[in-house]
């Protein structure tokens, strides 16, 4: 199946509410699973970037894991930071987690000029350029940074896209399984994420897996001098 690029900001009101809600919870996990397999020695202490965070479920998640470490995330939908404002404001959050309106690949002001960690989830797909997200690596990643990207797979057919759409979202609302299907037709086999990674000057410190039926994961460190 050929890639069809979708919108790369969610804006709208709806999109923020439905994706700040429970239906997403399995994903989460999943990232969160991929963290502790893959950096199972890894304690943060300084600060983790999140690029692309939406509604900071997952930054979040990792400020409880570790009490020690600060999370910032970057994300470009006003209506997205907004919810994740919310819950952090909820959790009394505000002096760790810090959410920042940028579009990559602007350079974007960030409490730290490079971090300890780098991740992403589900937010390569939204990228018409996937080069973006990895140059981004470079850019705000300091020498020996953790890295871990999960993002969808790009189904063979849209009938396969469907049938994974409702395998893992059956009684979700009709928005979050129509912008699944949307995410699904956008996202990247795993020779295009290999190739990519190839380009950005990545394939040799970074692995490609298959972490779900339907998601892979990059992780690895960055493995270079500033």
């Amino acid at each position: 199946m050929k890639r069809v690029p979708e919108p790369e900001l969610m804006v709208g009101p709806e999109q923020a509410e439905a994706y700040a809600g429970p239906h997403l919870d399995s994903a989460y996990w999943l990232f969160l699973q991929c963290f502790r397999k893959f950096f199972h020695d890894l304690v943060p202490e300084d600060a983790i970037l999140d690029l692309g965070c939406g509604p900071a479920a997952i930054p979040l998640r990792l400020a409880r894991l570790f009490p020690n470490c600060e999370i910032h995330g970057i994300d470009g939908a006003p209506q997205m930071l907004e919810q994740g404002r919310q819950a952090v404001r909820r959790e009394g959050l505000e002096h760790r987690v810090q959410l920042i309106h940028g579009i990559l690949p602007h350079r974007i002001f960030l409490p730290r000029s490079r971090y300890e960690m780098i991740i992403s989830n589900s937010f390569l797909h939204h990228l018409v350029d996937p080069m973006v997200l990895w140059n981004a690596l470079h850019a705000y990643g300091r020498p020996k940074a953790a890295i871990l990207i999960v993002d969808l797979v790009r189904p063979t057919s849209e009938e396969q896209a469907r049938v994974v759409v409702d395998n893992y979202m059956p009684d979700a609302p009709l928005q979050l399984r129509d912008d699944m299907m949307l995410s699904l037709c956008a996202g990247f086999t795993l020779d295009e994420v290999t190739s990519q990674l190839e380009e950005a000057g990545l394939a040799g410190n970074l692995c490609v897996k298959m972490v779900s039926p339907c998601q892979f994961a990059v992780y690895g460190k960055l493995n270079r001098e500033l």
